[in-house]
């Protein structure tokens, strides 16, 4: 499902997607597409088709009309007739942090990317089983890119690795145990560390 474009970066692996409006594209998406934690691919420009993976961490909602208490010349249901561009001005933002790359071949790469995408890729919603073969391993699973994620610093990266973890739960039962291990690590540094548990 395609979520919307890249418009700017703040850094070689932070994108900001500006989400598609209803009008834009045929089944534009709906919040719960885009939600905290939701895994999507970005395209790249290279010569056999592959992508960044990445991950949304943020939302932010931009709204030109926010403070503005003067006289509306339409009502707010005539908009979309008599200002349809009005309608455009409002934009929903996503933070994206990328993790690796997946090509067509299904080869994954996870890390601090080498490539980057450029201004205006586009940003799909990636499937189960996309999600899957970029976190396949020999035997198990790869979770590589983790230390990029812990080395960000935000107050938000625990909540975004146990969301991780939780869906991959599901698309790899038959890790449960390694995985549970993993789990318990992050609750453990979520609720103890802050107080000063590790030193």
């Amino acid at each position: 499902m395609l979520l919307g474009k890249i418009v700017r970066s703040s850094s070689h692996v932070d994108y900001v997607c500006q989400v598609y409006s209803p009008g834009e594209v045929e089944q534009p998406p709906v919040p719960a597409d885009y939600g905290f934690g939701t895994f999507v691919r970005i395209a790249l420009e290279t010569s056999s088709p592959s992508w960044l993976v990445g991950l949304v961490y943020d939302t932010v909602l931009l709204n030109p009309d926010f403070g503005n208490l003067g006289p509306r010349l339409s009502p707010q249901a005539e908009l979309a007739v008599f200002s349809p561009d009005y309608l455009q001005e409002k934009a929903i933002l996503i933070g994206i942090t990328a993790l690796g790359i997946l090509t067509e071949s299904d080869q994954s790469t996870q890390g601090v990317p080498m490539l980057a995408a450029l201004t205006d890729a586009l940003v799909e919603k990636m499937t189960d089983d996309q999600i899957k073969i970029f976190h396949q391993g020999n035997p198990s699973l790869k979770l590589a890119y983790m230390p990029l994620l812990m080395s960000q610093g935000s107050p938000l990266t625990l909540h975004l690795l146990r969301d991780i973890i939780n869906r991959l739960h599901q698309i790899f039962p038959e890790q449960s145990a390694s995985l549970t291990v993993l789990q318990r690590e992050l609750i453990w540094q979520s609720q103890v560390a802050p107080f000063g548990g590790r030193s």
